[in-house]
C-alpha cells in the first residue's frame, strides 16, 4: 500500500499518512519522514511495521496507532502527543 505524509506532530514523532482508505497514523520509532514523503508498506494494520520511505530511500520502523481514520481524527492524534 502507498500513502503520502500529510501531517506531522509538533515533535515529529507521529505522522498522518493519507491512503486510499483514509488516514493511517504512525509513531516513528526509527528514521525520519517529512511532509509530502511517499511511504509504502503495510499501512492498513496496527502494530509494529517496517515501511519504505520512497522519497528518501530509507526503511523506517513505526508503530501504527490508527488505520482508516478520518482527517479530523488524524489531526486530533497529531495534537495529543
Amino acid at each position: 500500500m502507498k500513502g503520502i505524509v500529510q501531517g506531522l506532530s509538533r515533535n515529529k514523532v507521529r505522522a498522518a499518512v493519507r491512503t486510499e482508505y483514509g488516514y493511517t497514523v504512525i509513531d516513528i520509532e526509527f528514521g525520519e519522514v517529512s511532509h509530502g514523503d511517499i511511504l509504502t508498506g503495510n499501512l492498513d494494520d496496527h502494530g509494529d511495521q517496517q515501511l519504505m520511505n520512497q522519497t528518501s530511500g530509507q526503511t523506517i520502523s513505526v508503530y501504527t496507532e490508527a488505520i482508516q481514520a478520518s482527517k479530523s481524527a488524524a489531526e486530533s492524534l497529531l495534537r495529543c502527543i
